[in-house]
């Protein structure tokens, strides 16, 4: 038997409970991860709150946790790689690997994706079955809280940044939440990319820690609600990327201010809010583009890894904690207290 967190009905933390399960047998093409950590994510609030329902039907009682790492001890059959007592990382996402998307690299865009943590039981617990080919080495140089602070966040934002807004060398950038765990790697990975980064967040420490993982400037959207002139000071002609990964529509409608002729807006998240305001005759005239971006590739999920690897980025780690305080690191998250990802330390460190 092992502990798991699970979720007993939709709503708020309160409907988490601990439990003792079977432990999952691998099947065919899985493998069997000892779990160290895990993080909660703002997926996982959309999964508390029974948004997850409307595609794929869920069962009650139900792990989540999208980003466990640990260690492998057990090989489904057919499977090779990784081997038994081998340290991984698990990727989310799920594709087919069949459809066209897949077929022709793009398995980031797969639609029928499926999430681990969401669409099957997740890493909230003391091990996890996945399919082998969304376990990821992480070798002995990477810790397990980094690897799961990294392997959700940095990929996607590198996804957006590189292959769906053509980031290049030269370019600016406004990312927006940049202490969060999304834009904060947006920040490092944009850098690394070449690009000048202007890093908005709300609050003097938030705005500090985005200076110091390598923004070229930073806006303090919380003491300068009208920020569009401090970041046109910046960038007289206009910022070449907008990246948004929450939504929210105050802070929208001043960036979008921001943007030079042919600027480009790439999205990957909307918890602040799914609907937001944009002016067809500015978006017409000035060659907008606003792209969407969901996840990552297997590519863009090892080059994120072995840019860790390498040291070249950096966890956003806000804090540990114990399995069995699942609920209270929710609060944390849920009641935006928080700067970065949220480990659940599984197994004690150290």
């Amino acid at each position: 038997m092992m502990r798991a967190i699970v979720l007993t009905g939709f709503g708020d933390p309160v409907r988490l409970a601990i439990v003792e399960l079977p432990i999952p047998e691998p099947a065919p093409g899985e493998v069997l991860i000892r779990v160290h950590t895990v993080a909660v994510n703002r997926q996982d609030t959309f999964t508390m709150r029974g948004l997850a329902q409307a595609r794929h039907p869920m069962e009650l009682p139900h792990v989540m946790g999208i980003d466990p790492a640990g260690v492998v001890v057990a090989q489904g059959h057919g499977v090779a790689s990784p081997a038994v007592g081998e340290r991984v990382v698990v990727k989310p996402g799920i594709a087919c690997g069949r459809c066209g998307d897949c077929l022709e690299g793009r398995d980031d865009a797969c639609p029928t994706t499926q999430n681990v943590g969401v669409h099957r039981p997740g890493g909230m617990a003391e091990y996890v079955s996945v399919p082998a080919q969304n376990a990821f080495p992480i070798g002995d140089d990477l810790g397990f809280a980094e690897a799961t602070a990294i392997t959700h966040s940095f990929p996607v934002a590198l996804q957006l940044m590189r292959d769906r807004a053509g980031l290049r060398a030269g370019e600016t950038v406004l990312v927006t939440g940049a202490s969060g765990a999304i834009g904060s790697a947006a920040v490092q990975l944009a850098k690394l990319l070449g690009a000048r980064v202007i890093a908005a967040a709300g609050g003097a420490e938030r705005t500090a820690y985005a200076r110091s993982i390598g923004a070229d400037a930073v806006v303090d959207y919380r003491a300068e609600p009208a920020f569009a002139p401090s970041v046109r000071a910046f960038a007289p002609d206009g910022i070449d990327l907008y990246v948004e990964s929450a939504g929210d529509p105050a802070i929208w409608r001043e960036s979008l201010k921001t943007l030079g002729r042919r600027g480009r807006v790439a999205v990957c998240g909307s918890h602040a809010g799914p609907l937001v305001e944009v002016d067809l005759n500015w978006l017409f005239r000035m060659r907008i583009s606003i792209l969407g971006g969901s996840g990552a590739t297997r590519v863009t999920q090892q080059d994120a890894l072995d840019l860790a690897r390498d040291g070249r980025i950096q966890a956003n780690i806000h804090g540990r904690y114990p399995l069995v305080q699942a609920a209270d690191a929710f609060a944390i998250l849920l009641n935006r207290q928080n700067r970065g990802k949220i480990i659940l330390d599984v197994v004690p460190p150290g």
